[in-house]
């Protein structure tokens, strides 16, 4: 990717966006101008309040707050363009969080099971002496070691069909790991009993937890039950393989072999190339010694990079909300400050008329978050399924900690909207509120 590069389509968009809001923002108010008279407009009577075609309804709530109310749903295309700019900005956080678990599953440096070194048979078989790892977990410089058993492209069949997978063996700590990625099942069935394993989900595979399946390996044939379905694992294969994972017992009793197909290596914080170069002389130069450290670290990079994008749009999508239920309402304060000055002019305290902003500015946010709430979560639906579910087999759930975070942030702008309008109020005088032109 280059360091600095100008995308003119970005900029032309940009320019065209701001023309039309622009444009459409000031038609409204151009075309109300147009029709006032003259006269009207010197003598500043030009904003003459609208008739009044429906009173406030006060069955449910005090005078101060009805009105309130009323005033919010007075004018329906106000009311909507309001309760749509409320709704855009949950819309958009709720459809963007979708991304950060995208994050976590297409880039993978912080999974438990990355390694640092991995020891892997050349020829793919089992022939990483199983001895290694006890004489690695006495190393003062490896955290921890893990080794995996590999059968490649095994013949089963389930449910009348013939397919093929890889057969992999888990030892205790790859099974704790596995307990974030379960999607169905027993994971500690998986671990304990005989004939057991646990299938790992893919978007082209129809095999399903409670099946029985059928592996032909070494000419004869074993019969065993899926108990489990995981949503990843470390390990790619090729196109319409499976993964089915067992424990190491298991696959031993299955295949007779003992040794393993790779093991992987996590150093502690202290180790040095010292201890790197010592492991390599350990294990002996007849294995494919990868050294992942640098590779992890640009990944990890990366990862870093991603999610300071992802959580700043966020962060800026939140702030956007902020100001943009800030201005939305001062302005519609502004809107009816000469109709301020009259209620204050007959008799309505400060207090009521407080009361009033804080109606008609929750009236405002509340069908705002419904709204928004109801159709960011059908986005969010529709992406997740679309992103995460199709690829690696996750359900969806209602985000609720995202809803409630754009929530709060919506609710803090209303507050600090409506108490910076109140205390301007409260500063202005009756004659200077009803004298404004």
């Amino acid at each position: 990717m280059p360091a600095l590069s100008i995308s003119y389509p970005s900029i032309i968009a940009g320019i065209v966006v701001g023309l039309l809001t622009v444009f459409f923002a000031a038609r409204s108010p151009a075309k109300k101008a147009s029709k006032v008279s003259p006269l009207a407009a010197v003598s500043g009577n030009a904003n003459d309040l609208q008739p009044v075609k429906k009173a406030a309804n006060t069955k449910f709530f005090k005078i101060d707050t009805s009105l309130g109310i009323h005033h919010a749903k007075a004018s329906k295309k106000n009311f909507i363009l309001m309760i749509g700019s409320f709704s855009i900005s949950i819309i958009l956080f709720l459809a963007f969080s979708v991304t950060i678990d995208f994050m976590k599953h297409a880039l993978t440096p912080l999974q438990p099971w990355n390694a640092d070194i991995s020891v892997i048979s050349p020829e793919d078989t089992c022939s990483v002496k199983a001895e290694f790892i006890k004489e690695l977990q006495q190393n003062p410089a490896v955290k921890n070691v893990y080794g995996r058993m590999f059968a490649y492209n095994v013949p089963i069949i389930v449910n009348g069909e013939k397919k093929a997978v890889d057969l992999i063996s888990y030892e205790d700590m790859q099974f704790n790991w596995a307990k974030d990625y379960v999607l169905s099942g027993n994971l500690q069935r998986a671990q304990n009993e005989n004939n057991t394993g646990l299938i790992v989900f893919e978007s082209q595979n129809d095999i399903d937890t409670g099946d029985v399946i059928t592996l032909n390996l070494n000419g004869s044939q074993t019969d065993m039950e899926i108990v489990g379905m995981l949503s990843d694992c470390p390990f790619n294969n090729r196109q319409d393989v499976g993964k089915l994972i067992c424990s190491e017992n298991v696959f031993r009793k299955l295949t007779g072999e003992t040794d393993y197909t790779i093991i992987d290596i996590q150093l502690s914080q202290d180790a040095t190339e010292n201890d790197v170069n010592e492991i390599h002389r350990l294990v002996g130069s007849q294995y494919t010694f990868s050294d992942k450290r640098m590779g992890n670290s640009n990944t990890r990079g990366a990862y870093y990079c991603f999610g300071l994008f992802i959580y700043g749009f966020l962060v800026v999508i939140a702030l956007i909300t902020l100001f943009n239920i800030i201005n939305s309402i001062a302005m519609s304060v502004a809107a009816r400050m000469k109709q301020y000055g009259a209620f204050l002019a007959i008799g309505l305290s400060n207090r009521q008329l407080a009361k009033m902003i804080v109606a008609e500015a929750s009236t405002y946010a509340i069908t705002g978050i419904i709204c928004g709430s109801v159709l960011g979560i059908v986005c969010n639906k529709i992406l997740f399924n679309e992103l995460i579910t199709y690829k690696w087999g996750d359900e969806w759930s209602v985000p609720l900690v995202e809803l409630g975070i754009i929530i709060v942030v919506v609710a803090i702008a209303v507050i600090l909207a409506v108490r910076n309008q109140t205390r301007k109020m409260k500063k202005i005088s009756i004659v200077d509120t009803i004298s404004v032109q």
